[in-house]
């Protein structure tokens, strides 16, 4: 995800030229229509004062500040003995302040907004992902396999796992592994994983199964699908005759490499479009999975038992933290070691709502719960802690009392990740 500063100084062509044409040309238009008075200054109202507001609107301070130069420079070959014109420009200036100010918060407004709700859909993508395979799972669960049953919610548990051994490196044992669970799930019987990196054209082939054929660059369901970026089959395509690959399922990646699965031969009665859908499922899963872990990878190497999820999350949340002031906060519960704590982390850990995600960090005397809250204030966070306490108190009062030390809230800013994490373990940072 590419960050983009909002400033007030904008690139060469982004509202200079418009801040040089626009007041000449309405100095000419009005010195045409009255050789007396070039700026209308006489007139009712100063109609051509309204330039480098307008300007101001859209491209902020310095073009403005520009327009205006633009126009008060009529005062040295045009002068106006009866009207003040330092006050009337200075007025001016004033209002173009107030109207690139205006300009610049709407401006962040509109980058935080878009970014945040790049985030949310990508979650929601990801639930209704969660949910599609949760379907499935139910009527696939416990299939009679050939070495052992095997569900979606399986395989992809086992995908993330190696994912996260590997610390997102998608390589030919995890391609492998990936495509082994598809002919077992669906019956593909024949289908590669290649990658193809940014600004090539040549794929390379990061593994097979089955005895699959090299790459069909004129195949038209591989070719409809590199032109478009979606994934497509013979079905999508409305093809009569069958070619070399029944479907073709892409992933671009946010550093510009993509991945491509080509499926050549399935099992006849496992041709449908719910087995299509389950191999877009896994394929798109392993991949965005893959690529959030290996942007949470040095996070991961400082914290080995902090969860991908928290930590990808945290980063995208950081990310937006560049943009807008406030995008969430994070919780840190402390309790003394034992018994008691345990039985209250349980508890709490069923308590998770919606997009909150858990870290639970064990050191040699205590035990932390971090919780991170996202598009959360301060008082979300507080409110967060008066439910934690109200309802380990209601079902583990006494256990609560004995193990609970006290609690920390952090906002998440524009640091770095690794410098607010430990802020947030360092005891000498105040709550």
């Amino acid at each position: 995800m590419r960050v983009q500063l909002v400033t007030a100084l904008p690139r060469w062509g982004s509202g200079w030229l418009e801040a040089i044409l626009l007041p000449a040309l309405g100095i000419v238009v009005a010195w045409t229509l009255d050789p007396g008075d070039p700026l209308l200054l006489r007139q009712p109202f100063p109609w051509l004062l309204i330039i480098p507001l307008l300007i101001a609107l859209r491209y902020e301070l310095m073009p403005a500040l520009l327009s205006v130069a633009i126009l008060a420079s009529t005062l040295i070959w045009h002068a106006y003995p009866e009207i003040r014109g330092l006050e009337i420009f200075a007025g001016t200036v004033l209002v173009i302040l107030i109207a690139s100010e205006y300009a610049g918060y709407w401006a962040r407004q509109e980058a935080g907004r878009s970014l945040q709700e790049e985030i949310t859909a990508t979650r929601f993508r990801q639930l209704s992902d969660d949910l599609y395979v949760t379907r499935i799972s139910q009527d696939r669960l416990e299939q009679s396999l050939l070495y052992q049953p095997m569900s979606v919610r399986g395989a992809l548990l086992e995908i993330k796992n190696q994912l996260a051994q590997k610390q997102g490196r998608l390589d030919t044992e995890l391609a492998y592994n990936t495509l082994y669970f598809l002919n077992q799930l669906v019956g593909v019987q024949i289908a590669s994983l290649y990658d193809i990196q940014a600004g090539h054209h040549s794929p390379h082939l990061i593994a097979a199964f089955g005895n699959a054929q090299p790459w069909q660059e004129q195949d038209p369901v591989l070719r409809e699908s590199l032109n478009s970026g979606e994934s497509q089959s013979l079905a999508d395509l409305e093809i009569t005759q069958f070619r070399h690959y029944i479907s073709v399922h892409t992933h671009s990646s946010r550093s510009g490499q993509n991945y491509v699965l080509t499926i050549e031969e399935m099992s006849f009665f496992a041709i449908n479009k719910e087995s299509l859908q389950t191999i877009e499922v896994i394929f798109q899963y392993l991949c965005t999975y893959a690529e959030s872990l290996a942007q949470a990878a040095p996070l991961l190497q400082i914290w080995s038992d902090c969860p991908p999820e928290f930590a990808t999350d945290f980063m995208q949340l950081q990310k937006l933290a560049q943009r807008v002031p406030q995008v969430g906060m994070m919780v840190r519960y402390d309790f003394h070691s034992g018994p008691c704590a345990e039985k209250v982390l349980e508890y709490l850990q069923r308590l998770r709502r919606g997009l909150d995600v858990l870290w639970l960090h064990r050191d040699k005397e205590k035990i932390q719960l971090i919780v991170l809250l996202p598009f959360a204030g301060s008082m979300a966070a507080e409110g967060h802690f008066q439910r934690m306490r109200t309802e380990s108190r209601l079902h583990y009062g006494e256990e609560w009392e004995k193990s609970f030390i006290h609690h920390k809230i952090f906002s998440i800013s524009a640091q770095h990740c690794e410098k607010q994490i430990k802020q947030l373990f360092d005891p000498e940072v105040s709550i």
